[in-house]
């Protein structure tokens, strides 16, 4: 009865497995199963694992089809975690591992310590990456969390904050990292108008004088209108041509990688 059942499962014949492994093989691997037996079993135990039916080299050659048809390629890697903690006199330090994860991996690797922090990394200018663009924290009996600031590149980042042990307020941290091509920067807060594009004081500025520099220096320009605080009527930006020389520049941004955006209009700051 047990010979009729595997025979059922097995679809390939003995002569057929035969053929498809050498005598070399074959003698290789029994050799090498019957020298790790430690002792032979009784004669009755033997007789039983035989009457399967299946020839040595039938049974291994089955089982490798099993799993080379099934996708089976063993145990998968753990994805590697994207903040790394660790404890150093009164707080726990996180470091961003990757910055390249989502940012609600970050959120999920934090609450999974029982924190409700929200950290992320904004692109921003070279001279910005590893600073703080942005931090909210309460008012926790714990203490404040300390920002510890360094490189941030796209791969590879240093950046870290310091967490109270037993904190328990929300907390919303901001990093500036290297941007990417094309990407638009973020700003920082207490920036001067036009320190992000080399221009500060911007504010000062003509259109004339203002892009009169920029291009000089091969960057290129876009504008953004404002006028009595609104952006009405170039909500999505002004054109070149629409603009005149002698508006005046309200502020300058970084835009994507060498270039600056100009928010310009008819009237002067106060």
């Amino acid at each position: 009865m047990t010979r009729i059942t595997v025979g059922r499962l097995n679809p390939v014949t003995d002569d057929e497995i035969a053929r498809l492994v050498s005598t070399q093989s074959r003698d290789e691997l029994a050799e090498h199963i019957t020298g790790t037996v430690p002792e032979p079993e009784p004669r009755s135990r033997r007789r039983r694992r035989l009457i399967v039916g299946i020839p040595l080299v039938g049974a291994v050659t089955a089982a490798a089809v099993v799993a080379f048809s099934s996708g089976w390629a063993g145990p998968q890697p753990a994805e590697a975690a994207a903040l790394s903690f660790q404890r150093e006199g009164g707080y726990l330090v996180v470091r961003v591992q990757d910055p390249e994860a989502d940012p609600e991996r970050y959120r999920e690797e934090f609450r999974q310590r029982g924190l409700n922090i929200n950290l992320k990394l904004a692109p921003t200018s070279p001279d910005k990456a590893g600073q703080v663009l942005f931090m909210e924290d309460g008012d926790d009996p714990a203490g404040r969390i300390e920002a510890v600031e360094g490189s941030c590149g796209e791969h590879a980042c240093s950046v870290a904050v310091k967490v109270p042990e037993n904190y328990r307020s929300y907390a919303s941290i901001v990093f500036g990292r290297a941007a990417e091509q094309g990407e638009m920067y973020a700003t920082g807060p207490g920036d001067e108008p036009g320190e992000g594009i080399g221009l500060p004081g911007i504010d000062d500025y003509t259109v004339t004088e203002a892009v009169a520099i920029l291009r000089a220096r091969g960057v290129a320009v876009e504008y953004r209108y404002q006028y009595r605080g609104s952006d009405q009527p170039y909500p999505h930006g002004i054109p070149a041509d629409k603009v005149d020389p002698d508006w005046y520049v309200h502020e300058g941004l970084v835009g994507s990688e060498n270039q600056a955006i100009l928010f310009v209009g008819p009237e002067p700051n106060d």
